[in-house]
């Protein structure tokens, strides 16, 4: 095979060019990526399929990069390329679960859940749990629908010290849990939506349009320039937590809904990040958790293998690095890996730099001075990085038209029939 061959055969795989979304698009690039990761949830749950998983990996990773490189979520407008970065973020995650199952040393069990109990414990492990030798073909694909969403195995025996935020509202019914999750839905759209549009609203004709620009105004002296700066960074971060929050909610609804989970499977997501008192403490268990056993699977583990200890932790920030430099690519405007890479990395570094700082002095880095600590080296690495988001529009798209916009829906409702103004 010559080299055009190749190249057309490597164009016909994955094309160069995204295509509008439609049902047959959706069955050519969609349907394999899924039907390939749900397989791939299915056997890993059975005895004696090492080997298929590692056969069929290759598959399902070229069936997510086809899907992720050539489907078009925006549908042709640009105010919605957002979309497309969410789909290739849903394409790298299943990449990553797929590449940590194909090599999982012992098959993956389902736990017995109560169904209106929500756990309280600190962390779950998978050491004192007993199970049957198999689980049954029939079983196993039921239990793939709850895997192949199931980010971080709640009512799984696989995750291993994974922390589950506490739930202060103790136990509660179905609808109970129903209810009270759609009235999260309901603020966290208001708060994504308001925050949002006020980081655009700083700069409507650069980074706030999808034409997208720069955070840092040249045109301003240092210390505007630079608190300006500041403030859109956390406004942003602010406005990343809302969505994600969003997001969880609207899966949380349906799969209690449409495939009747427990509301135990789905305890609070963040604790508090914004109270972290060190960066092991924000990335460990502050902020959400998603990712944490891909991360281990695909970064720590193999990088410790190679580099020890410090390799592992560089490894899992390398590995999350890729995932937002990949979504952000997604944009069409290149992924600033340079930019993108280096908060991840600088992540790593700090992580290290308070393992060495209590390797020295014996106090673990907390308190007031551990917070102002982590603010100040996340905020600072994350304007950079909040900086690529503007300059490729991620900053200045939007996930709702604009009449039908949450704030803007709730101010109609409150000035047609409260008569507030």
């Amino acid at each position: 095979m010559n080299i055009t061959n190749l190249v057309s055969l490597s164009r016909l795989l994955v094309p160069q060019e995204r295509v509008a979304l439609s049902a047959s698009t959706f069955s050519t690039f969609f349907l394999p990526a899924f039907v390939s990761y749900f397989a791939m949830g299915v056997l890993v749950q059975r005895q004696h399929t090492a080997m298929i998983r590692v056969a069929l990996l290759p598959i399902a990773l070229l069936c997510a990069c086809r899907a992720g490189s050539t489907l078009d979520f925006s549908l042709g407008i640009p105010n919605y390329r957002c979309f497309n970065h969410g789909l290739v973020l849903a394409m790298f995650t299943l990449s990553m679960r797929s590449t940590a199952w194909a090599f999982a040393t012992k098959p993956y069990k389902r736990n017995a859940l109560q169904p209106n109990k929500i756990s309280n414990s600190d962390t779950l492990s998978s050491s004192t749990n007993q199970f049957v030798d198999d689980t049954q073909l029939s079983t196993a694909i039921w239990n793939a629908w709850d895997l192949s969403v199931n980010l971080r195995g709640i009512g799984w025996d696989w995750p291993q010290g994974l922390h589950i935020p506490k739930n202060n509202h103790g136990t509660k019914s179905t609808s109970e849990f129903l209810l009270s999750t759609l009235a999260k839905i309901l603020f966290y759209a208001l708060a994504f939506d308001a925050a949002s549009k006020a980081v655009r609203d700083f700069s409507p004709e650069t980074f706030g349009s999808v034409e997208g620009g720069t955070i840092f105004d040249a045109s301003l002296p240092p210390l505007r320039r630079y608190t300006r700066s500041t403030v859109v960074t956390i406004l942003s971060g602010w406005t990343a937590y809302f969505v994600i929050e969003l997001e969880y909610q609207i899966h949380a609804i349906a799969s209690v809904l449409l495939f009747r989970q427990a509301p135990s499977q789905w305890p609070p997501l963040f604790d508090a990040p914004w109270l972290s008192t060190s960066l092991t403490s924000l990335w460990g268990h502050r902020w959400h958790q998603m990712f944490r056993e891909c991360f281990i699977s695909v970064g720590t583990r193999p990088f410790s293998y190679l580099f020890g200890r410090t390799g592992g932790v560089m490894g899992a920030f390398l590995i999350s690095g890729a995932l937002h430099y990949f979504g952000l690519k997604a944009m069409g405007r290149g992924g600033h890996p340079v930019v993108v890479f280096g908060f991840f990395i600088m992540q790593g570094v700090g992580l290290i730099l308070e393992g060495v700082w209590k390797r020295f002095t014996g106090v673990r880095v907390d308190g007031c001075l551990g917070l102002l600590w982590t603010w100040l080296w996340v905020v600072f690495w994350a304007s950079f990085m909040v900086d690529a988001w503007a300059r490729v529009g991620l900053v200045g798209s939007t996930c709702f038209p604009d009449h039908y916009r949450p704030t803007v829906l709730l101010a109609y409702f409150l000035k047609r029939y409260l008569n507030l103004w």
